[in-house]
């Protein structure tokens, strides 16, 4: 197993010791890293320890503001419906009102960086492994390195995909998804001009990363990933494919061999400290973007509250009154708007990315969906999430149509502000905003670095 030694995770710590080598130029192509055979410095991927270099600054990428730690969350929650826009009449997120997207909006550059940059260390570092280009480690040390390489191209797809293409709902075979990028590029690839992979395409490919790296990542792991990890990326990625069979499988896997629980304390996921690696991780949480949250706090909470950027939606504010239970106390209302404390606090926070809340209905709509389902059991799924918000049980409803209405309610308030709203309303080919939930108005634009090097990315 790799020794990152649990500590601080510093940013772009390996960064300085790769310049020239792997660097992003400002004026390339934001999908590709320099080719693996221009690099100057490739004689620095022959020891361990700097590969490991890589794959930390992948890790940094994935899990900075630009990506899980901010802006994955803050675009979904824009998409949905769960904020008011009443503040949002500047900067990048005011297009989020009219749907009218430019192709220099900051938001989607940020993305599209971050994202791919993560995918381009990962794929050094499995192009490393797999060429045995270094050799002072053991092979055990190797499997665990490309394993979290894995993880991290998986991941970086999985939610590129969610935000700059239709959903899987829709036509996955037709609609165009992203470029795949699964290899450490050579300058002849590099100047190739490939279109993009359609959604199915993507989510297989997906589904392959965390597959593989879930069956040699070990059990824990501080901040980096894990094989439960992967499982519970594997139950989301496929339960926003509709594959509830396979959804129930995973979300099922993490929540009974697992380990772990889900506490007695709404705010328990959330009081982890910013830019540090706890170990172990907060209760109920299966992955955590190391940070320092500012991103979040700085839109759905302000130390002046009544400069809260996006407060909460009167819906949302509503069915937190009347089913959030004690999750009220994630809550204010500041001349009668209602904001969010979940990324509060003048300290920096990190941002859990998948919880085991999840997990509980994610199985429990798997239940119903697949069908053979006992009412009692998909009762005490979502039971289980309400004990924690000291929810009264529900001991009575029955039938599918219900018992789906519960949930949802339920998963609507559990993971309100975390990102799952916008892609809980495609999935269920909802209208959002009075947008249908296919509509191309829904997406970013692709950043115009890439389809003015590249004609053949189709534009949103």
């Amino acid at each position: 197993m790799l020794d990152f030694n649990q500590k601080k995770m510093k940013r772009k710590i390996f960064i300085t010791l790769l310049l020239g080598t792997i660097v992003l130029s400002s004026c390339k192509k934001l999908i590709d890293i320099d080719p693996v055979n221009s690099q100057p410095g490739s004689e620095t991927l022959k020891l361990g320890k700097n590969v490991q270099g890589v794959l930390t600054s992948a890790y940094e990428r994935l899990t900075s503001n630009q990506f899980l730690a901010g802006e994955i969350t803050r675009t979904n929650e824009l998409y949905a419906d769960d904020v008011d826009f009443a503040n949002a009449t500047g900067g990048a997120p005011a297009q989020f009102v009219s749907r009218d997207f430019s192709l220099f909006n900051q938001q989607g550059r940020d993305l599209w960086a971050a994202g791919y940059t993560a995918i381009g260390y990962s794929n050094i570092v499995i192009d490393a492994v797999d060429k045995n280009l270094f050799t002072d480690y053991t092979d055990a040390q190797k499997a665990q390195m490309k394993a979290q390489a894995l993880f991290i191209r998986g991941v970086a797809h999985f939610e590129l995909v969610r935000l700059f293409a239709k959903p899987y709902s829709n036509g996955p075979t037709v609609d165009a998804g992203i470029p795949i990028r699964i290899i450490a590029v050579t300058s002849d690839q590099a100047k190739q001009q490939v279109p993009r992979n359609s959604v199915d395409e993507v989510y297989k490919q997906v589904i392959t990363d965390l597959k593989e790296a879930e069956t040699t990542l070990v059990a824990a792991n501080s901040v980096f990933a894990t094989k439960w990890a992967a499982k519970a990326y594997l139950a989301r990625v496929y339960f926003n494919m509709g594959d509830y069979a396979n959804a129930f499988t995973y979300s099922n896997d993490v929540i009974t061999n697992g380990g772990f629980n889900l506490g007695t304390s709404v705010t328990a996921p959330f009081n982890s400290l910013g830019g540090s690696a706890p170990s172990p991780l907060p209760t109920g949480v299966l992955f955590l973007a190391v940070s320092d949250g500012s991103l979040l706090r700085g839109n759905f909470w302000n130390s002046d509250l009544n400069a809260t950027f996006l407060p909460l939606s009167t819906q949302l504010y509503a069915d937190f009154n009347s089913k959030g239970g004690n999750r009220k106390t994630q809550l204010t209302v500041v001349a009668n708007k209602p904001i969010s404390l979940k990324w509060s606090g003048g300290a920096a926070i990190n941002v859990p990315t998948i919880r085991l809340a999840e997990m509980y209905l994610t199985r429990a709509e798997s239940r119903v969906q697949k069908g053979a389902f006992v009412d009692a059991d998909v009762r005490a799924d979502y039971n289980a999430v309400r004990a924690v918000a000291n929810v009264t049980p529900d001991n009575t409803t029955t039938g599918a149509a219900a018992l789906l209405a519960v949930i949802r309610t339920e998963r609507h308030v559990e993971l309100a502000l975390e990102g799952d709203r916008f892609n809980e309303l495609r999935r269920l080919k909802s209208t959002i905003r009075g947008i249908a939930f296919n509509d191309s108005k829904q997406l970013l634009k692709i950043p115009d670095s890439e389809t003015t090097a590249n004609p053949n990315i189709v534009q949103n």
